[in-house]
């Protein structure tokens, strides 16, 4: 058992920082500096690469945070305001994955421009970004403890044992983080890559959901359907590539 304490702002005295959303802009600042790394390396328009990052940040919020408002309606009924309010956490990732997506679809269509391409660049600054923000979960945001557990490693919240499915999170990310930095090396087909990172998440998700304290419909939680969407979709997908 190991004691739990979130930090969820830092009083500078003539500052409060939230934690969660000082390490969100950090994710977001450290995967714009690896992308243009990797944009100069493989000589990809930069203008194009600003662009999307910063859209995608947009449009990924926008998706993460209506996600989440949409499963988490009563936190907001006689809070409305509150729903803007992304610094203090609230956002779902595959809402913000498919928001960003969406969004880098038309934006490549309109510029006539190479979706894999760009999609396998994007692949693993978004894992480390991932990373990062999960991280901030763990440190600001108790919403992320689960289950209630005996295990050894079980954080004690509230005077309950729990699963920190946060940190699950951050070592399914690692692992995934380790086998696209693998598959990089190789010579694959554009869109390997960043299938393979879906394909790859949606496993981690999966399981990590299992430990997760959510409503459950027919046995799954709702990030569990879309999962087995995301995996058999990237599986079909890997399969007309190759």
């Amino acid at each position: 058992m190991i004691p739990y304490k979130s930090f969820i702002s830092w009083d500078l005295g003539f500052l409060t920082i939230q934690s969660y959303g000082l390490m969100l802009a950090l994710a977001f600042l450290v995967g714009i500096y690896l992308l243009v790394k990797e944009a100069k390396k493989k000589e990809i328009s930069l203008k194009h690469v600003y662009n999307l990052s910063f859209y995608c940040i947009i449009s990924g919020l926008i998706g993460s945070r209506i996600a989440f408002v949409l499963a988490n309606p009563e936190l907001y009924v006689n809070n409305f305001l509150e729903v803007f309010q992304i610094w203090k956490g609230g956002l779902v990732f595959y809402g913000g994955l498919f928001g960003a997506i969406i969004f880098a679809f038309f934006y490549i269509k309109k510029n006539k421009l190479d979706f894999w391409k760009f999609a396998d660049l994007f692949s693993i600054p978004v894992v480390v970004s991932h990373i990062i923000g999960r991280i901030g979960c763990i440190l600001g945001d108790g919403g992320h403890v689960g289950k209630l557990t005996t295990v050894s490693w079980g954080v004690l919240v509230n005077n309950e044992v729990r699963h920190l499915t946060a940190a699950y999170s951050v070592v399914g990310l690692l692992i995934i983080l380790g086998i696209l930095t693998f598959l990089k090396r190789k010579r694959l087909k554009q869109g390997v890559l960043f299938l393979s990172y879906l394909l790859l998440y949606s496993i981690v998700r999966f399981i990590v959901e299992i430990f997760r304290f959510e409503l459950r419909y027919f046995g799954l939680t709702f990030a569990q359907y879309i999962c087995i969407v995301l995996f058999f979709g990237s599986i079909l997908l890997l399969r007309k590539i190759k």
